[in-house]
């Protein structure tokens, strides 16, 4: 049947006041009657029964002249007619496919008016609008529209930013699509923007046929598009996706237009760039916006949730990494659990875990391949050469949160090649903000920059510190996959050097001990055999003590038993380093509750290195002495003073007198001696130790001071508690002036207030213990052991001070706390029970 048959005039266009909507809904609704016709209710049967679907608000728009239908629900509405009247194979659909486009030429000529001669030659030469120029990407598989992320309706420039893989491309195309489908676009222009060149030729190829004017110089007419999108007024977008240099824009930017909308992809976050228009930060999917994504494309029928988002945290919920490991588990009929195994399975490769062949989305590159790319680019900016090593060392580390301090330590400004530290410094902190341009990775500046304190030694802080340097997981494994061997040890010899360093800070916040402890496990899990070879780096000791040292004594002694069986299958049993290896493993197997056992690891210890070494060796001596403070500590304190009585006489006929050892020893020595109950032999040594210090440094120094303090503390215990609180104050008073936050300066506050409750004044006791402990959690933390114990102290004298009830509470939160912080099986805990039993037994008893 034709146009004149059916009655349907589609070039005659709407009559006088009605609109190209109304126009084209009359013909939809002339074409029902003629096919019999129907409610909305009929019709959306018909389409179901031919398995075509029209939603009824959907036709209900349609045929009002409500909205612009898409052609996709013409094309269904005629097929479904058609099939209704049983009439055989499929209707035709060219004349109602010609009516559309008039539909959307009516609309766009409406909007702006009259037609350019650019418009005559197109519609004479068969081309309508709306134009594209450019290949729109195709809709990703099981598109997640993220609302709180769309592009506005414009007009403006708009640049979404973000990492590789977190949907830009995607995002920019679907804004693209909706308004062609809304029909408020006569124009796209869709430009890849890696390089100058694909640029140029993207807008020169729209301007030649938008202006009608070519030439040889292809710039030259790529720059006339820009004159011309601002003078038409037809409503245009342009994309420029994946920009990957600013600079290759210069000159060709399209214009400020209230018809026009332009959109940036890009990596990059130049403060020059994001200033040319409206930030869009493209972020990683949530929890929800991931398991609905994998849901979509996995199902859960076989897979349940819980498996689904397990696959999503490993793969940190990038997008790119979600879609193309679902197409991978689709591809190989995987399970996600089997595809978690391979990921976390030793020197697996990302490359070997996405599909092989077409990537899904129209995405060029595999994920790994997409942050190599980023890493070259972000090398090759000044100080060109400096990215790539810095991203190296960080691929090792930990990307929660690499502490800023550690990109000043001369390890790592050494990643940079200049003869100057402070430049060398300067060039690693512009590296590292070079990655994050490249959105590589981000800098957190929510955290605290410590202070440095004067003429401490400390070396440079840099303008990183108390900043934290985020890196996602993926990309971090993606730069692994690419280190050769001399690389890989590079790396992690200056990351672990750079941690050793980092740990020498003096008066280290609790903050900063806790980051670089992180930091270290997550190196020593990617670089094992590096730190190893040829021998055990110092960082693998450093990171367990830091463990024990934070009150976590049981999780340091279990680190230094797995350390000492890597090192027991590498070395032979008296090579000096295994012998080290058991020394570090008995003192923590003391602090972790057993005295008694670490006292005989000792003594076993000390018989090898016998074999081996002169009887005058320090660390012979250092282990005996070792053995026997840890058998004074599991209840033989007699035993304790004559072995540390031999070896502190022995230290002196060697004229080792001045050795830290040697004084360690006496003062070992005096403890004993106190404890077996001879406070007077205590009080002769550590009296002569201060006279001796007096002697040769004044009686103001510090160090003299120090040994007054632990001179009178003898005193003390014989019930002279005034002198012990006098030399305490007189030390505290030279601390409070020299460091009035170190912990040295904390400690002899802690031991103020305990003589003040000892002399007889529990209130005052608590009152001093409330203040160091209000300046313990701002300084060194709550997780820190000597803040816990001041919290055990401060409840211990609330109780002798009349206030066991709140002394109670305060022990029972702090039971909780030390269970979760030093585990069920820290010899601290019975102690603290104990105070919550004494508490307890007084308000019963009051």
């Amino acid at each position: 049947m034709t146009d004149e048959e059916n009655g349907r005039d589609p070039h005659r266009g709407p009559s006088p006041g009605q609109t190209p909507r109304e126009w084209f809904a009359g013909l939809l609704r002339a074409h029902i009657e003629e096919r019999g016709g129907g409610s909305y209710e009929e019709l959306v049967v018909a389409t179901e029964q031919a398995h075509l679907r029209v939603a009824k608000s959907t036709l209900g728009d349609a045929l009002s002249g409500k909205r612009t239908p898409r052609l996709e629900t013409v094309q269904n509405l005629v097929t479904a007619l058609h099939h209704r009247q049983g009439l055989p194979g499929r209707p035709e659909l060219r004349d109602w496919e010609r009516d559309y486009e008039h539909l959307l030429d009516l609309q766009s000529d409406r909007r702006t008016g009259t037609r350019s001669a650019a418009d005559a030659r197109a519609a004479s030469e068969g081309r309508t609008w709306p134009r594209r120029f450019g290949p729109l990407p195709e809709p990703a598989h099981s598109f997640l529209a993220r609302p709180a992320l769309r592009v506005p309706p414009g007009p403006g420039r708009f640049l979404l930013t973000g990492a590789g893989g977190v949907g830009k491309t995607q995002t920019a195309a679907e804004h693209v699509r909706e308004c062609l489908l809304a029909g408020d676009l006569d124009l796209v222009v869709w430009v890849t923007a890696t390089t100058r060149e694909d640029i140029v030729a993207g807008l020169a190829e729209a301007a030649a046929e938008l202006t009608g004017s070519t030439g040889p110089n292809a710039e030259l007419t790529a720059a006339r598009l820009e004159r011309w999108l601002a003078g038409t007024r037809r409503t245009w977008c342009v994309v420029l996706d994946d920009l990957a240099r600013p600079q290759d824009l210069e000159g060709l930017w399209p214009p400020h237009s209230t018809n026009g909308v332009t959109l940036v992809t890009t990596r990059r976050q130049d403060a020059a760039l994001q200033a040319r228009g409206t930030v869009i930060d493209l972020t990683l999917f949530d929890a929800h916006e991931s398991l609905a994504y994998l849901t979509s494309r996995l199902g859960t029928h076989h897979t349940p949730p819980e498996a689904l988002a397990n696959l999503a945290d490993d793969l940190g919920h990038l997008p790119l990494a979600l879609a193309q490991a679902a197409t991978f588990l689709l591809d190989n009929e995987m399970s996600p659990a089997e595809y978690r195994t391979r990921l976390a399975r030793e020197g697996a490769r990302l490359a070997d875990l996405v599909p092989d062949g077409a990537l899904p989305d129209g995405y060029p590159l595999p994920v790994s391949a997409t942050w190599a790319l980023s890493v070259r680019r972000a090398d090759e900016l000044r100080p060109s050469g400096v990215a790539g090593p810095v991203m190296h060392v960080l691929s090792l580390l930990d990307g929660t949160g690499v502490p800023g301090e550690l990109l000043a330590t001369p390890a790592l400004s050494a990643l940079a090649p200049h003869p100057s530290e402070a430049a060398a410094r300067d060039e690693v902190h512009d590296a590292v903000h070079n990655l994050r341009r490249l959105s590589l990775l981000s800098v957190d500046t929510t955290a605290t920059a410590p202070r440095a304190a004067p003429d401490s030694g400390a070396g440079p802080v840099g303008a990183l510190a108390g900043k934290a340097i985020r890196i996602h997981s993926l990309t971090q494994h993606a730069t692994r996959d690419l280190l050769d061997p001399p690389e890989r040890r590079a790396a992690a010899g200056a990351a672990a050097q750079a941690l050793v360093e980092g740990w020498r800070a003096p008066q280290l916040p609790a903050r900063l001990d806790r980051a670089l402890r992180a930091n270290a496990f997550a190196l020593a899990g990617h670089a094992q055999d590096e730190l190893l070879t040829p021998v055990p780096h110092p960082v693998l000791y450093r990171m367990g003590h830091s463990l024990g040292d934070s009150g976590q004594a049981s999780a340091a002694l279990r680190h230094f038993r797995r350390l000492r069986e890597v090192v027991d299958a590498r070395f032979a049993p008296d090579d000096e380093i295994s012998l080290d290896t058991r020394g570090h493993l008995a003192w923590w197997q003391a602090k972790a509750g057993d005295p008694a056992g670490a006292a005989r690891a000792y003594a076993s210890l000390y018989a090898d290195q016998d074999r081996l070494y002169p009887s005058d060796h320090p660390s012979l001596l250092q282990t005996r002495q070792s053995a026997a403070v840890w058998q004074g500590a599991a209840g033989d304190p007699h035993a304790a003073v004559t072995e540390l009585k031999y070896l502190y006489e022995l230290r002196i006929s060697l004229g080792r007198a001045a050795d830290r050892d040697t004084i360690s020893n006496r003062n070992h020595l005096a403890s004993f001696l106190s404890a077996s109950g001879d406070h007077a032999g205590a009080l002769a040594l550590h009296e002569a130790a201060w006279r001796e210090a007096e002697a040769r440094l004044g009686p103001d120094h510090p160090d003299v001071l120090r040994a007054r303090s632990a001179a009178m503390h003898h005193r003390g215990e014989l019930g002279d508690v005034a002198s012990a609180l006098a030399a305490l104050r007189d030390l505290l008073e030279v601390q409070q002036v020299d460091d009035p936050e170190g912990l040295d300066t904390f400690a002899t506050r802690a031991r103020i207030a305990d003589w003040t409750g000892r002399e007889g004044d529990p209130a005052q006791a608590v009152a001093l213990l409330g203040s160091l402990l209000v300046d313990r959690l701002r300084v060194i933390g709550p997780e820190h052991p000597h803040t816990l114990g001041t919290r055990m102290d401060l409840a211990r004298w609330r109780t002798a001070a009349g206030e066991p009830a709140r002394a109670a509470t305060e022990i029972t939160e702090l039971l909780a706390d030390e269970e979760e912080l030093l585990g069920l099986d820290h010899p601290a805990l019975p102690v603290t029970r104990a105070a919550l039993a004494d508490a307890l037994e007084k308000i019963r008893h009051r």
